[in-house]
C-alpha cells in the first residue's frame, strides 16, 4: 500500500491513521489485486497477510511465520513472493501499534505492561469486529 504520510508521522501523531482504517485499506488492496477470486478466498488471503504483518510488526520473524503454515498450501510461496511488497505494510502497522501504546503510556498511572495489555485487547476487538462485517 502507499500513503501520503509516513510511519514516523503516525508514531508522532501528526497523522491520524487508525488500525481500523489500515485494515480496511489493506483489505481493499487485496480485493483489487485478487479480483479474480471470490469473496471468501479474498478474505482468507487478507487474513493470512494481515496475520503475517502483525506477527512481524510485533517482533516475530517472517520466515518463522511461513514455516508455521501448511507447506503444501498456496500461502508460503505466495507470501514469500510478495515479501518486499509487505514491508511498508509491516512498518505502518508497527507505527500504528506503537502510537496506540504510547497514547496509553502517556496516561497517568499506566505502565508499559498495562499499555501493552490494553492495546492487545483493543487489537483483538478491532479484528473481531471487522471480521463480522
Amino acid at each position: 500500500m502507499e500513503w501520503d504520510f509516513t510511519p514516523e508521522q503516525v508514531v508522532k501523531a501528526e497523522v491520524d491513521y487508525s488500525l481500523e482504517q489500515f485494515r480496511l485499506d489493506m483489505f481493499e488492496e487485496v480485493r483489487l489485486n485478487m479480483n479474480q477470486m471470490d469473496d471468501a478466498q479474498q478474505r482468507k488471503i487478507f487474513d493470512v497477510m494481515y496475520d503475517l504483518c502483525y506477527w512481524v510488526a510485533t517482533g516475530g520473524d517472517f520466515n518463522e511465520f511461513l514455516a508455521g503454515l501448511d507447506q503444501e498450501s498456496f500461502f508460503p510461496p505466495f507470501l514469500g513472493s510478495i515479501r518486499e511488497m509487505l514491508t511498508p505494510n509491516i512498518k505502518m502497522l508497527g507505527a500504528i501499534l506503537q502510537r496506540l501504546i504510547m497514547e496509553r503510556v502517556d496516561e497517568p498511572g499506566i505502565s508499559l505492561a498495562e499499555a501493552l495489555k490494553q492495546v492487545d485487547v483493543l487489537h483483538r476487538q478491532i479484528v473481531a469486529k471487522l471480521l463480522l462485517n
